[in-house]
Parts: structure tokens; sequence; C-alpha cells
């Protein structure tokens, strides 16, 4: 039976996951900082001695990039040493390690897409961990798979749209940042591909090489008329939400929605101006969806 171990299963990623790997016929581990540290050698040497995982999906991660500031520690221990744990057990029996990166890594001053081999140098704490993550999975394993996203979204746990939706009822007023640029990514078209990767790697057909890929969603057809670098600001997806919830909602949805500039929204953490990444590698392989279709369908969702 071909196992899968699956960490971090209650984050919106992980809960995706859950939805689209329940039908494939293998025996699947799925685990959440209750049930697996990642963090804690003990339990994860455990874990790996009792169920043998073929592949290892990483979902697990510390996400909040402005706590991570003052909370570092915490932040190193999920996103740096936890990988390192895991890449460790993966090498000892030969598992596929898929784990989960961000476009955080680099520090956004590029006026192109980021590509998979441009050099990283983050600008927070959250980046600088994620990093160390990637660093100790290169150095102590080889059968692995790093997938970058950024900006992710979905119908599960607290993120951007959530967030916007729930702003929106407080009819307080929403200042958005409007130069900081990236690529919404909808958590199931993340979920799909991972499941893509382990069934190529049952399989042994090679469509997926080791190593680093890019992957982000695609604006569709009204992306392609515009500058593809210019990707959306978080204001352009603030609007774009607001746009779709009003169509459930007609009215003034986000009439209390600002547009602000980075310093003057004075966040803990700096973050990336451009976090736009380049999909090429893997866009043959591969194909994400319209980041705008997918959020008409959370939208959908949320307010049915």
């Amino acid at each position: 039976m071909y196992r899968v171990l699956i960490t971090g299963q209650s984050g919106q990623i992980g809960q995706s996951i859950t939805d689209r790997i329940q039908h494939q016929g293998w025996d699947v581990l799925f685990t959440d900082i209750d049930t697996l540290d990642i963090a804690n050698a003990k339990q994860v040497e455990a874990v790996f001695k009792t169920f043998k995982p073929d592949v290892v999906i990483n979902a697990a991660g510390y996400t909040d990039v402005d706590r991570a500031e003052h909370d570092a520690v915490a932040a190193e221990s999920v996103n740096a040493y936890g990988p390192y744990l895991l890449a460790i057990q993966c090498h000892s029996i030969g598992a596929l390690l898929i784990h989960f990166s961000t476009e955080y890594i680099f520090n956004g001053r590029s006026h192109c897409r980021y590509v998979e081999t441009d050099t990283p140098s983050p600008l927070n704490v959250y980046g600088r961990t994620k990093l160390q993550g990637e660093q100790y999975i290169k150095a102590y394993l080889s059968h692995y798979i790093i997938i970058r996203t950024s900006w992710v979204f979905s119908e599960y746990a607290q993120n951007f749209v959530t967030t916007m939706l729930y702003l929106n009822r407080s009819k307080a007023p929403i200042c958005i940042v409007n130069d900081q640029f990236g690529c919404p990514t909808y958590a199931g078209d993340l979920a799909n591909l991972v499941v893509d990767i382990a069934k190529d790697n049952q399989a042994e057909t090679g469509r997926y090489q080791l190593g680093d890929y890019n992957f982000c969603s695609d604006g569709g057809d009204r992306d392609r008329d515009r500058d593809r670098d210019s990707g959306v600001s978080w204001f352009d997806f603030a609007c774009a939400i607001f746009e779709e919830l009003d169509k459930y909602q007609p009215g003034e949805q986000g009439r209390n929605l600002t547009a602000v500039t980075s310093e003057e929204y004075a966040s803990i953490a700096t973050r990336p101006k451009n976090g736009i990444l380049n999909c090429h590698k893997i866009s043959p392989i591969f194909r994400p969806s319209d980041w705008r279709r997918k959020l008409r369908h959370v939208i959908e969702i949320t307010m049915a």
C-alpha cells in the first residue's frame, strides 16, 4: 500500500489536501500539531518508524508574518527545524518530501518575476525561517520537491479573503496596501498539485523533476491584457473580493476601502514590494487556475 504522511492538516492547504486525497486508494496519515509536532524529534522519529511513508507532504508552517518578528524562536522551530527533522527521516527511509515555501524568501526589489534560481534575500523573520527550512532540506535530502507559492486563500481557516469579509461587516475603515504586488493562489490548486506529484512518484513516470518549483494562480484573460510582470496589489485583491461579494449583497461593498502605501500602513514586518513568481518551469506539467474564478467559488461557498 502506498503510504502518504500529511502534516499541518488543520491549515487551509492541509484541509484542501484532505478533501482531494482521500479517494486515491492510498494509506494516508493526517496529522496536526496535536498528533505530530514536526519540531519534536522524538515524535517525528516515532511516526516515521511506525508508518514508514513513501511520500511526506509538509503543510505545517508558522505563517503569522508580523508575529514572527517578536516570536522568532517559534517561527524557526516550525519553519526551519521541523523541515530539518522531516528531511532527516525521509532520507533514512527513502521517502519523497514535498514542502511548501514562499515568495517571502526574496526581497522584492526585482522588477521581474522571480524564477527558481534567483538569489534569496528575505526581509523579515518569516522569510528567513522559511529559507532556512529550504536550506536544511537541500543539505540533508536529495529526494524532495519544494513548492514556492504566494498569497494563499481558500474557503478554510483565516486568510485575506475571510479577513476582508469580516472587516467589511464592521463598517470600520479598511486600509489596504497598494504598492505590494503578488499572485493570489487558491489552496485547492496547491492541493491538486501535490496529489498529482504523489501520483507521479508512485507511478515513477518522472514528469516532475526533483528540486524547486514556483507555483501561483493565473490571472486569466483579464491579466493577459496587462503587463504580466505587474501582478495585482493587495488593494486590487480586496477590490476583487468586494466585487464578488456585491453579487450576493448588492450595495456598497467595500465602501470603506482605502489604498495606502507600505509606509503608511506601517506593519511590524517589512514585506517585499514584488512577490510575483515566474511559473514557467511547472506550467507545462501542471497549470494553475484563474484566481478570480476561484475567488468567485470561495465567496459562493462562504455566502451559502
